[in-house]
């Protein structure tokens, strides 16, 4: 009766964490909140079914863990020194998936967890999101017709989904699981779904293009290259290495297309006067920082003198806006401390995952890495999806993926 119990809430939690992932493409939801409370009630249920604590021992996964639960003890130690901790609450909030997750390092996931139905299911839920504005919101007629196709889709996404910072990551995770599903199926895909497959990277592809983002076009550019030179590299190294010459150009050539990457806009980006801005203040207290509140309030300051008077009349109404990097805001908040843990966070699993996934880790760990460049991940929307990626990869045991291997690039 034990084992069907044990197995049951198994299942739950598995469950709840799928739909975890589904969700977080979306604008925080009742699914979010549901399956979040599921989530963490299964897993503490789990913890005394299954005496998660018994043979505890603090090995290198376990140590990645307490870091990234020391630096999230930063956040409420930092209320101490606050002066006026009237951002505490909301940054504070955004930060819990650390504690939640860190915490679930310690004792690991159970053992129903396989990598290849999360990736399934941020496929199946990005093509989900795609067709619904497509053929539901936007119309299918009015997008091909309609010479401002670009902006009527981005509308819409913005309205019924999510920013383009999230949704574009969200499909730049499918265009790596579609990757890793070709790499671990290609011969077992039937004709039928290798065409299903690559129409999907296609049709990802181009809304990415289309998007008024420049990172998750850039990210999703960068993610190809990657994917065709690994396989070319397999067969063919010399042809290998004589692309990578060739390679800037074909991505200059694709970058210079996009709307947003003309001199005029990139002269124009707000984030160059939110980095200087940021830049700054991290010069007044390089070591420690300002805490996370009093680094907010002392943000609202600073950046008046940087803007723009156009970005000060469209921000007039944001209740919260900070510098729009990671690295920055993190140096800002806990100084050079927080940012070597920040670096840790990021960098220590590609070196404790088990070689198998070594690939796959490097081009998440890479894609986050650079995503951090010009929005608040870790400690920002992005934190869960994080968290969630970086435990899966650490903690779940792959036993029917014949992951991709280090070996078959080296060999």
């Amino acid at each position: 009766m034990n084992n069907y119990v044990k197995s049951a809430i198994n299942y739950i939690n598995l469950f709840s964490a799928l739909v975890l992932t589904a969700s977080t493409i979306f604008t925080f939801s009742i699914f979010m909140r549901v399956g979040l409370f599921v989530f963490f009630i299964s897993y503490i249920i789990e913890v005394f079914l299954e005496k998660k604590w018994v043979g505890f021992k603090l090995d290198k996964k376990r140590i990645y863990f307490l870091i990234m639960l020391i630096f999230f003890l930063l956040a409420p130690l930092s209320i101490l020194f606050d002066d006026s901790p009237i951002y505490f609450k909301f940054l504070f909030e955004r930060r819990l998936a650390l504690l939640g997750f860190s915490i679930i390092g310690l004792f690991g996931l159970n053992e129903k967890y396989n990598i290849k139905y999360f990736f399934q299911t941020v496929i199946l839920i990005s093509l989900i999101a795609v067709s619904y504005l497509l053929f539901w919101k936007v119309g299918i007629y009015e997008f091909v017709s309609n010479p401002n196709r670009a902006e009527i889709f981005n509308l819409a996404r913005i309205q019924y989904i999510h920013g383009h910072m999230m949704f574009n990551f969200y499909l730049n995770i499918s265009l790596i699981g579609i990757w890793y599903v070709f790499s671990n199926y290609w011969n077992k895909i039937s004709p039928f779904k290798f065409a299903l497959y690559s129409s999907i990277v296609l049709l990802f592809i181009y809304i990415l293009f289309i998007s008024e983002g420049r990172t998750g076009f850039t990210e999703a550019t960068l993610l190809i290259v990657s994917f065709v030179f690994i396989q070319i590299w397999k067969k063919k190294r010399k042809f290998a290495i004589g692309l990578v010459l060739i390679i800037p150009v074909i991505l200059f050539g694709l970058f210079s297309h996009h709307k947003r990457m003309s001199q005029k806009e990139l002269q124009t980006e707000p984030r160059i006067f939110l980095w200087q801005s940021a830049m700054s203040l991290i010069k007044e207290k390089p070591v420690f920082g300002f805490g996370i509140s009093n680094a907010q309030e002392e943000f609202d300051i600073e950046r008046t003198k940087f803007q723009t008077e156009e970005f000060r009349i469209w921000s007039s109404d944001q209740k919260h806006l900070d510098s729009h990097n990671q690295f920055l805001q993190t140096t800002l908040e806990f100084g050079l401390f927080g940012l070597i843990l920040l670096i840790i966070i990021y960098v220590f699993p590609i070196f404790i995952v088990e070689r198998k996934k070594l690939l796959l880790t490097l081009m998440i760990v890479g894609l986050c890495l650079y995503h951090s460049i010009f929005d608040m991940f870790l400690t920002g929307q992005f934190g869960l999806i994080f968290c969630i990626l970086i435990s899966l990869l650490i903690l779940s045991k792959d036993t029917t993926l014949n992951a991709v291997k280090m070996e078959q690039i080296e060999d």
